[in-house]
């Protein structure tokens, strides 16, 4: 990603209002954590999602950023509480524990319907045998695809009981 394609990143978080202020202590990822061929046929480079993941009629987004202090990434989501304002949640942060690397994870808006996984985060026992022999979640807001690019995929989807991202497997 060319400086300049940064550049219009940040400036389409922006949208037509203030700039949007990240967590404390976290940065977009910069060119160079970016350069995985297969982030090619992303805009965002599969580092930005925005959609109504709670179903309250406002958009949300959904960012992956870089820890600013240590050789970290995470998934955090701008979440919009309705009259309650804004909040930041982090449902995923993975700290690398050698050198500062690019950007592992990927993410995508995963549109609302009826999804097929192998198993809950903290599950042991999934099942990843046919798609059609799975269990399955209906699901009526769009949720967000995690995924490292060639590798394992997840889910995080609003759980409106639990006011939290809850989190699937689809493959390992």
């Amino acid at each position: 990603m060319t400086a300049t394609a940064s550049a219009l990143l940040s400036l389409a978080l922006a949208g037509a209002g203030p700039v949007v202020e990240l967590p404390g202590g976290w940065r977009h990822p910069v060119a160079s954590e970016l350069e995985d061929p297969l982030r090619d046929d992303s805009p965002s480079r599969y580092t930005q999602a925005t959609a109504d993941f709670n179903g309250d009629g406002i958009d949300d987004t959904a960012l992956l950023l870089k820890s600013r202090t240590r050789s970290a990434e995470a998934l955090w989501v701008r979440l919009s509480d309705g009259a309650d304002g804004i909040r930041w949640l982090k449902p995923m942060e993975i700290d690398w524990e050698g050198p500062d690397a690019g950007v592992a994870m990927a993410i995508e808006v995963q549109a609302p319907g009826v999804i097929a996984y192998g198993c809950f985060d903290g599950i042991e026992d999934c099942d990843f045998g046919p798609v059609e022999e799975r269990p399955k979640l209906k699901l009526s807001e769009p949720s967000l695809l995690y995924f490292r690019p060639g590798s394992a995929a997840s889910l995080y989807f609003w759980s409106h009981s639990r006011q939290r991202f809850l989190r699937v497997w689809l493959s390992d």
